[in-house]
């Protein structure tokens, strides 16, 4: 829990100095999206500037009922960038998560296989090494019984 916590400081530190210092439209953030533990899809999430956001709202823009919503209380509120800082946090700190856990299952998963793999050599060398020394136990049997019937013979 306390990893978590500091990625997600991490994470607000990235989204404020971003806020504050880039000029965007949108930003789109790529990340893994963890699906189960063998697959996962590469993604794109957009967080969109505040006052593209207006701009779309006062359009009659593409953007959903409930954004319309949601922008009016943040205006009735005045705390449009405080709102929308947190928003891009937290798309930024689901993609870090989601992100962490795809690598994980692929660690996971890699390691399994590992296991496997050098289980299925372990089986296959011992049978190897079993076999040669069989062939050796063989051959030296075959010298002494050799051996003893030249001396009979």
């Amino acid at each position: 829990m306390l990893r978590q916590c500091y990625r997600l400081h991490q994470v607000v530190v990235l989204a404020d100095d971003i806020l504050k210092n880039v000029e965007y439209d949108a930003l789109k953030i790529v990340y893994n999206n963890f699906q189960y533990v063998v697959a996962f899809s590469p993604t794109t999430s957009t967080v969109l500037y505040p006052e593209v956001v207006e701009r779309e709202a006062e359009a009659g823009g593409n953007l959903k009922n409930w954004i319309l919503m949601s922008l009016k209380v943040v205006k009735q509120s005045q705390k449009c960038f405080r709102i929308s800082q947190t928003s891009s946090s937290l798309v930024m700190f689901n993609a870090v998560i989601e992100n962490a856990c795809s690598e994980q299952a692929a660690r996971m998963s890699a390691m399994d296989n590992s296991s496997k793999n050098s289980g299925d050599m372990l089986d296959r060398l011992t049978l190897t090494y079993n076999r040669t020394r069989q062939a050796s136990i063989t051959t030296e049997l075959i010298e002494i019984i050799s051996g003893a019937s030249a001396l009979e013979g």
